[in-house]
């Protein structure tokens, strides 16, 4: 029976369930517990690919839909597609040829659901040790191109993306922002190493399908019933911006940096001191028995 003011729960993994061991912790495990309890529908939404959080799922005890790599594709629990946005062809060849220039790989992530690998890595200059760490933990499979000519799936790309420092990958982010308007969505942030989950001097730049966030694809999934107002919204990151813009609550962490922050209706404690389950009894369930 629903006894909450909020039908939907918008939930970010990385910086806002999880702590800097990509864990989820007891008491955030309690948490979503009781939410579920109140009635409320929970959607995971983050910028891993399905196969990257399937674990985490699974812990959680999931059973609704995911919307990954930052709102670029939507999954029911056995993992069948629901909806999704791809980057155009053309900008991904765009895109790779910018990146392959300077020196680094192009990653590109693809629709796992119908394609035999959820990566296809374009060139041969060394791959970053950060891209190493994250695929090996991950055990992720990867198929591995000189040339983007060779990507045997061109047509299914959800994300470009490039690993590297951030004073190398800010020129490629500030010639792609110019040429890419209108047509894809661009983000240059600090990416999840083996050392911590957000501030890292390593950063990621990721090119999107344009008009594709988790705001989008959550209203992909609602339809004509949705109600931002009974929406209820937590995260961390530049790609939980449109969500949090739009719920009728939305909940930042206290480790995001400050752009995201102005963001928020509150600021819920540290993603490593179970700031989750403090937000949920504070202000999604509150009042809530522990």
């Amino acid at each position: 029976m629903k006894t909450s003011q909020w039908d939907v729960l918008v939930l970010d993994l990385d910086g806002t369930l999880l702590c800097s061991q990509g864990e989820v912790s007891d008491q955030n495990l309690h948490a979503l517990d009781i939410v579920r309890e109140h009635g409320v529908e929970i959607v995971v939404a983050t910028g891993r690919s399905v196969g990257e959080c399937k674990h985490i799922l699974e812990a959680m005890q999931h059973s609704g839909v995911c919307i990954s790599a930052g709102g670029s594709l939507l999954t029911c629990t056995d993992g069948k597609s629901l909806a999704r946005g791809i980057v155009d062809t053309i900008v991904v060849q765009e895109v790779t040829e910018q990146v392959l220039s300077s020196g680094h790989r192009s990653l590109l992530l693809k629709d796992s659901t119908i394609c035999e690998s959820p990566y296809v890595l374009v060139g041969d200059a060394p791959l970053h040790d950060a891209s190493t760490w994250w695929f090996e933990t991950h055990n992720v499979a990867v198929v591995e191109v000189s040339s983007i000519d060779e990507d045997p799936w061109p047509e299914h790309t959800l994300r470009v993306g490039a690993v590297a420092n951030e004073e190398e990958l800010l020129p490629i982010a500030k010639r792609l922002k110019s040429s890419l308007e209108g047509r894809a969505k661009l983000q240059h942030w600090s990416a999840v190493t083996c050392s911590e989950a957000t501030g890292s001097s390593t950063h990621l730049l990721e090119v999107f399908g344009y008009d594709v966030n988790k705001w989008s694809m959550l209203k992909r999934h609602l339809g004509e019933s949705i109600d931002a107002d009974k929406i209820a919204a937590i995260g961390d990151g530049l790609n939980d911006v449109e969500v949090l813009s739009e719920a009728g609550l939305s909940i930042v962490m206290k480790n995001a940096n400050e752009y995201v922050q102005q963001f928020a209706h509150v600021i819920a404690d540290h993603h490593d001191n179970h700031g989750f389950a403090t937000a949920m009894h504070n202000w999604i369930i509150p009042g809530a028995n522990s």
